[in-house]
């Protein structure tokens, strides 16, 4: 094969980033171009952000999606689809043909299916979380809608690839959908984005004295990322480390609710709300940062505990979801019971007494980083399932009449 020509769709792609999934698809990407893979990504538009964007061989096209008034986030997504499809309509005419079309996640399933049935290609999804897992349940027609259309997305889809053994078995569970249709490639980290960072003095001042210890959280603030559990350990944690420092960086609409918490547990002095950083912010509150803590009560994976390894910071995880695969308790991190205040706090106390221990985490870490999280080794094995996806489609009689980008 020549050429392997894909067409991605993604409603987050940098500078919009919501969660970890724009992180995902900016680093896949940037992999898969670099070992030949043809990509053109549809995303959504964002303010100051270029219409279209050409890196290598690679085009991001960002989709209006802004200008249409509507009453709710469904309603949105649904006036972003439509833009999608004809968006990708007009690219698979350009270039002749694709070979895959990729889709991350439910916000982008119509215009993706389409595709594949307009264009007879097979469909590849990648699921990173499900709205029965975020919400432990469905509990309203709108949930059970995101349900449905995410049932859709796996049953449309030739394969779908899961970034964990957990979320593997949340998808087979929640949609029947066969075990052997499911690959598991996890996400990854770039080791060497920390390499030019480190703290400096006069940016740490900007969120912690110099004698505080920063406890650093970051993601998005919503319920299921936990931070309601870590606020709730502060007190205890304060009580035996008053120079204990927490940051939390991150937005979401969760945000007040944990900020009225903070009052009522009267450490709001003790705790910095710091909302959306940049990316060499962020970077550097690693580099400064004594713990890191992710607390979720429900994660799929969770990438930033990756970059936190990889910045040479201490870890402190649930014992959840992806989590739970990441992290080896008492070798390269510490796990604690999820929702459980009281564990969490002798997690944070344990590491801030035991300068040894943290270290001997943060070297193991490291190296786990090294042998297994690397976007490179991740590129490779989705281009190796796209060509075979690609070669199992010709011999299927679905894809009779379609006219193939390769030869």
């Amino acid at each position: 094969m020549d050429r392997l020509r894909v067409l991605m769709l993604s409603w987050e792609y940098p500078p919009r980033v919501i969660g970890g999934l724009a992180t995902h698809v900016k680093h896949l990407t940037d992999e898969l171009r670099k070992i030949g893979v043809e990509i053109t990504l549809l995303t959504c538009n964002y303010p100051g952000a270029p219409e279209t964007e050409r890196i290598e061989n690679m085009t991001v096209k960002r989709v209006e999606s802004y200008t249409a008034p509507t009453p709710d986030f469904a309603s949105w997504v649904l006036l972003m689809n439509i833009n999608m499809e004809r968006e990708a309509v007009k690219t698979v005419k350009e270039w002749g043909g694709i070979d895959i079309v990729h889709a991350h996640d439910w916000l982008v399933a119509k215009p993706a299916i389409s595709i594949k049935h307009l264009c007879r290609v097979p469909l590849i999804s990648t699921i990173h979380s499900t709205e029965h897992g975020r919400r432990h349940g469905l509990y309203s027609d709108y949930q059970r809608m995101i349900h449905q259309i995410e049932w859709w997305l796996t049953y449309e889809s030739w394969k779908v690839v899961c970034c964990s053994n957990y979320m593997k078995e949340e998808v087979v569970r929640f949609f029947n959908t066969p075990p052997d249709k499911i690959l598991v490639i996890p996400n990854g980290v770039d080791k060497t984005q920390f390499d030019h960072y480190s703290c400096q003095r006069d940016f740490r001042s900007r969120y912690a004295a110099d004698q505080e210890k920063i406890i650093l959280f970051v993601g998005r603030l919503v319920p299921e990322k936990g931070v309601n559990v870590l606020l709730g350990a502060m007190p205890s944690v304060l009580n035996s480390h008053p120079e204990a420092k927490l940051v939390v960086v991150g937005e979401g609409y969760y945000k007040e609710e944990l900020m009225r918490i903070a009052g009522k547990l009267s450490i709001s002095p003790k705790v910095y709300f710091t909302g959306y950083v940049d990316d060499d912010t962020l970077k550097m509150l690693y580099k400064c940062a004594s713990v890191a803590v992710f607390p979720s009560l429900y994660e799929p994976f969770g990438i930033v505990a990756l970059e936190a390894m990889a910045s040479g910071v201490p870890i402190i995880v649930s014992d959840v979801g992806g989590l739970s695969e990441i992290v080896e308790d008492n070798f390269n991190g510490l796990k604690v019971e999820a929702n459980n205040s009281v564990s969490l706090s002798r997690a944070i106390c344990y590491l801030l007494d035991n300068p040894e221990a943290a270290e001997r985490f943060k070297q193991n870490a490291f190296k786990k980083v090294i042998e297994i999280y690397d976007w490179r080794s991740i590129a490779e094995r989705t281009r190796e399932l796209y060509l075979r996806t690609v070669q199992e489609a010709r011999g299927n009689p679905w894809m009779r009449g379609n006219l193939p980008a390769t030869s």
